[in-house]
């Protein structure tokens, strides 16, 4: 039986040790790689930052029970129309929702707000802007309305393809001094509002898939498109910013506001 050298033995232990640390976290300020550290008034950098945050961890960061951006995971959306077209009334119910593309195809233009050293007399304030040239929604949908003199009862799958997106977040944090003795931000709002060009929607089954019926339903409901959107965007955008929010604290639960930034 051959022997193995020490020199080898000390090699292979400092293998192992590598292999237990999490590359992700293998960063400065305690900041995942690849992301760096800004200097505060350095927006040019944070707009850098948050844009390799989305390509680099679009699946999420497991060991820091991050959730996956790609897709967003929006769960249940419910919406009701309250009737601004007299031509369309209806109650959708999109279950298992999920948002494609914004990690993917989302460019960030603008993230604003950090400040250094902050006195926290008022709440930490920040807004980020991400354009994405093509948002995707696909669930599972109910929908029990009408549309022009035809009722819709319908369960099926459906999409909503949404062109030229703005997304704005708007964050509110407060600091939490911990036993550690560093300060973390603890997300006390956080707001999307979005900007669409135009939408498109696609569902299985309805009028069981009689094709012209169909195709007609669809027709109408995208080109009634902005008399939807007062019912349909402002929900799509709270779970949105729930499911946004719980991805960005659960990132900041494991970094110090203290390790932000560069000296």
């Amino acid at each position: 039986m051959q022997l193995i050298g020490a020199s080898a033995v000390k090699s292979l232990a400092w293998i192992c040790l590598l292999c237990l640390v999490p590359i992700s976290k293998q960063a400065s300020g305690g900041f995942p790689a690849p992301l760096k550290l800004c200097k505060v008034e350095d927006e040019t950098c944070f707009v850098a930052q948050a844009q390799a945050f989305l390509k680099a961890f679009k699946l999420g960061i497991p060991e820091l029970h991050v959730a996956s951006l790609e897709p967003l995971n929006l769960g249940t959306v419910r919406v009701e129309s309250g009737g601004h077209s007299e031509s369309v009334s209806f109650k959708l119910l999109l279950a298992q929702a999920k948002l494609y593309d914004l990690a993917n195809k989302g460019v960030v233009k603008s993230l604003k707000g950090f400040v250094k050293d902050p006195t926290f007399a008022k709440p930490l304030k920040l807004v980020m802007v991400i354009d994405v040239p093509q948002l995707e929604l696909r669930a599972k949908y109910d929908v029990n309305g009408k549309l022009l003199i035809l009722p819709i009862i319908s369960k099926g799958d459906g999409s909503l393809k949404m062109d030229d997106v703005q997304v704005k977040s708007r964050i509110t944090a407060m600091p939490e001094k911990r036993s550690d003795g560093h300060t973390y931000l603890t997300i006390t709002d956080y707001k999307v509002l979005t900007k669409i060009k135009s939408a498109n929607f696609n569902m299985s089954n309805l009028f069981n898939d009689n094709v012209e019926l169909r195709e007609s339903t669809l027709k109408v409901l995208n080109q009634e498109w902005n008399t939807l959107a007062v019912d349909i965007q402002p929900k799509i955008n709270e779970a949105t910013a729930i499911a946004m929010k719980s991805i960005l604290q659960q990132l900041w639960n494991n970094i110090p506001y203290d390790s932000f930034f560069t000296n």
